[in-house]
């Protein structure tokens, strides 16, 4: 009756989404961005009224998403990113976003009982699997994976793509994120994504100069048993070191009896002198 409403905030910047959200009422949520889909679309911005509504921050800051994890409220989260995956999430007041507040409630253990676990991971899951562009931080200059790190979590938290905190660390270059996460989380090394792909194949992809994969498992030990891993496409990181990497001119024979062949018949001297054809090239990341 009145759709108006919808966007209405009290004096604290709560809208009715919000306080939906606070309490699980899934139900009233879905009602509230149907009557909000219904209304017509911003011309100038060319927000929907139904965006605006997922999009709105109280007085803290708080998204109604902000409020749903830190309520746990697995349902509820769904609902909220799977109605507007496209949306990153910013930090609140606090500096924190939906999925690090998520991964910090094991702090409430004590007081929220035992099935906390599993509805932690649920929500967790669903921001990741739902969002195309997930913010991490947190309070204090943590992120996420140091909150699941200090409640006593495993701390090997995949996207869509099995990816973990340490294949993008690797991505991005940045060795003291690395060896943090290896410290608090040793088994990451081997763990491997939707490709079959562990961290040294990231790095042989994407690093180039000074910092290449091949220095690493001088650096990191913990790498160097990940040399002769393949992939699903049968490839090594030597393999991938080969095709996207600064690779030595001089040729290993121990590296390829080491590496063997990739599943289009290829050995690392192969890629090296571009022996393949151009339609076979190795995808990338």
């Amino acid at each position: 009756m009145c759709p108006q409403l919808l966007l209405q905030a009290n004096t604290k910047g709560e809208t009715p989404l919000h306080f939906a959200a606070k309490y699980g009422r899934s139900n009233v949520v879905r009602v509230l961005i149907e009557r909000a889909k219904a209304r017509p679309t911003d011309r100038e911005s060319g927000v929907t009224e139904a965006k605006k509504m997922l999009r709105m921050a109280n007085e803290e800051q708080d998204t109604a998403l902000h409020v749903a994890a830190r309520k746990l409220w697995s349902q509820v989260v769904e609902i909220l990113t799977k109605e507007d995956p496209e949306f990153s999430y910013s930090v609140n007041v606090h500096g924190e976003t939906p999925l690090y507040i998520a991964a910090n409630m094991r702090l409430y253990k004590c007081f929220l009982g035992k099935d906390l676990k599993k509805l932690e991971k649920k929500v967790i899951d669903e921001i990741l699997s739902n969002c195309k562009s997930v913010e991490y931080c947190g309070s204090h200059g943590r992120t996420a994976l140091h909150a699941a790190a200090m409640h006593g979590d495993h701390a090997y938290i995949v996207d869509s793509e099995k990816r973990t905190a340490l294949h993008l660390a690797v991505v991005r270059g940045n060795m003291a994120v690395m060896e943090e996460i290896m410290k608090t989380c040793p088994a990451c090394c081997e763990l491997v994504d939707s490709r079959g792909r562990n961290a040294l194949h990231y790095a042989a992809i994407t690093l180039k100069g000074v910092l290449t994969a091949m220095s690493f498992p001088r650096s990191i030990p913990k790498f160097e048993k990940l040399l002769y891993e393949k992939d699903n496409d049968g490839n090594t990181p030597l393999h991938l070191h080969a095709a996207f990497g600064c690779f030595p001119q001089q040729r290993s024979c121990d590296s390829n009896n080491m590496c063997g062949l990739n599943k289009l018949k290829l050995s690392v001297d192969d890629i090296l002198v571009g022996n393949f054809p151009e339609e076979k090239v190795i995808p990338s990341i």
